[in-house]
């Protein structure tokens, strides 16, 4: 294999190759054990048929066009490694220059390829990370939550007001008189102050009385569930037949041992404490890190491949159709909900996956330059998380082993890499000057 030319544009680099005939031949027997798989000749099964045969009755240019292609595919490869070539896509513009017996085969491609960067600032950036600080009135409203939770109800001869459960037959009607059967209810009930079907209709409730009737007319939740009235002003006719108060119970040592392990309201404010402030640092952490990320982004900004950034975006893309059907949602009835297409949703994504894109170049550069990378033990341990993900009981070491064998080493140097682009990213916070 010669390389007859090596221009590069931007992030695409264009070569011009070239191979003796002589491996067009040789490659003939190849391409003829993979087209033969499938080839029909009366009188002979499938894959049976022999090779004078086969050329006779499929003719030798069949073979040599297949060869042809095996050849460039071995070339390429040559190529890329000869010229420390990066691909971020696979070749485009493939053409055949010379392909005729005895003389030189010369075939010409494309690719993109990972930019070469230079680095800019990574170490030392200032950022400000928010206090995992958790105060008196946080705890007490975790408190209150916890009582409203282990509320009861009582019946009550008083008219109803704001916090009751309130039990009520219900007419509807449109504003031309016309009864709506799908709001019509022998007995239903709502919590007042919820505002559930409309903040109209359970101010119209407060201040009734058990077995009293009321007409009024009041506006619907535009997002109420019942979509052929939702937003639309209607006519109620209302018959209260309940009303119960909502009765917390009391905060105290009693409440707390009934509810949970603890013994004390004490106890209980610190478990809570405890508890918010693993929350706030972990919400802490994350904020901080993204914006570590686009202090990253503006140290070291440069274009990125539109190759990689469709990359990106394609696995953007099928994590979240995955996440939706894991969920039980169908990824055309969430476009619906957006209603949004897929190409724009699509280009809502595109920013997102150009960061990835960027991210992911700019952590690879790092790496290498600091020696970061994830040890022998730290790839082992990933590789047995994986291997166990889903199953109820842990493999066996036997066949956790059998697993790895098997495992491509595409996959592990997939694994391998964001392992490398995690561990650099942590090495990049603990660089930074984090203030908070």
């Amino acid at each position: 294999m010669k390389i007859l030319k090596n221009k590069k544009t931007d992030f695409t680099v264009t070569l011009e190759l070239e191979a003796d005939y002589t491996d067009i031949e040789k490659a003939t027997e190849p391409a003829y054990q993979e087209l033969v798989k499938d080839a029909k000749v009366p009188g002979f099964r499938p894959g049976k048929v022999p090779r004078p045969v086969f050329e006779k009755h499929y003719g030798r240019e069949m073979l040599v066009q297949r060869a042809s292609t095996i050849v460039m595919n071995d070339c390429y490869k040559q190529a890329v490694a000869a010229e420390k070539l990066e691909p971020v896509d696979y070749p485009k513009n493939v053409e055949i220059k010379t392909l005729e017996k005895d003389k030189p085969f010369v075939f010409t491609l494309a690719v993109d390829v990972k930019p070469e960067i230079k680095l800019g600032r990574y170490k030392g950036l200032k950022i400000k990370r928010d206090a995992a600080e958790v105060k008196s009135e946080e705890i007490d409203r975790e408190l209150n939550q916890v009582r409203e939770y282990h509320a009861e109800y009582k019946n009550v001869e008083r008219p109803a007001q704001n916090d009751d459960l309130v039990g009520y037959a219900l007419k509807a009607f449109a504003l031309d008189g016309r009864p709506l059967a799908e709001l019509a209810k022998e007995r239903t009930g709502t919590r007042l102050g919820t505002n559930f079907m409309s903040p109209d209709f359970d101010r119209e409730i407060a201040g009734m009385k058990i077995n009293e009737t009321k007409k009024f007319r009041c506006r619907v939740n535009a997002d109420y569930f019942v979509k052929s009235v939702a937003g639309q002003e209607i006519d109620c006719e209302v018959l209260l037949l309940e009303i119960k108060e909502r009765v917390l119970p009391e905060l105290n040592d009693e409440f707390i041992k009934k509810i949970s392990a603890k013994q004390t309201v004490a106890e209980m404010r610190e478990e809570i404490k405890t508890n918010l402030t693993a929350q706030k640092k972990t919400a802490a952490d994350n904020q901080a890190r993204e914006k570590f990320i686009e202090e990253l982004l503006k140290e070291n900004d440069f274009t990125a491949p539109q190759a990689l950034i469709e990359d990106k975006l394609n696995v953007i893309l099928r994590n979240l159709e995955i996440d939706l059907r894991n969920k039980g949602l169908e990824f055309s009835r969430y476009l619906q909900a957006l209603n949004k297409d897929a190409a724009a949703l699509r280009a809502d994504y595109r920013p997102v996956a150009e960061k990835r894109a960027k991210l992911d170049l700019i952590l690879e550069k790092v790496a290498e330059k600091e020696n970061v990378r994830p040890t022998d033990a730290e790839i082992e341990a990933e590789l047995d998380k994986i291997m166990n993900s889903g199953r109820q009981e842990p493999l066996k070491p036997a066949e956790l082993a059998k697993f790895k064998k098997s495992l491509p080493e595409s996959a592990r140097k997939q694994i391998i890499s964001y392992l490398t682009e995690d561990k650099c990213l942590e090495f990049l916070l603990n660089n930074a000057k984090i203030t908070e």
